[in-house]
């Protein structure tokens, strides 16, 4: 597993495509947008993905962020609808603090 301190802003800048960060807090489990390469972080980087209504690509955000941190490895959720929303999410769980304390998103169509 990754550690959260070996990746940069910078670095994340460089990634193709929709990606973004979520640190995570425990007690009550708590993920807060710190990064998105989407040119949307003056609206919800900071913020809590419970305070929210970010784009429809975060649908149940909350949940996989907790599926990937109980597990412990990656998550995938891919959505299928009728619609134009069909979207596939991953979410890899960064270590630090001597917990998971960060998540590494990526959106694809």
């Amino acid at each position: 597993m990754p550690f959260s301190d070996d990746l940069g802003s910078s670095d994340l800048r460089m990634l193709p495509g929709k990606t973004f960060v979520l640190r995570a807090f425990a007690m009550p489990e708590r993920f807060r947008f710190e990064f998105l390469s989407d040119g949307s972080q003056g609206a919800i980087e900071g913020k809590f993905v419970d305070e929210t209504s970010p784009s429809p690509i975060f649908s149940y955000l909350q949940a996989q962020g907790s599926a990937t941190i109980e597990a412990t490895e990656p998550t995938l959720l891919r959505l299928t609808e009728l619609s134009e929303r069909s979207f596939s999410r991953l979410l890899l769980p960064m270590w630090g603090n001597g917990q998971i304390n960060m998540l590494l998103g990526a959106v694809g169509g």
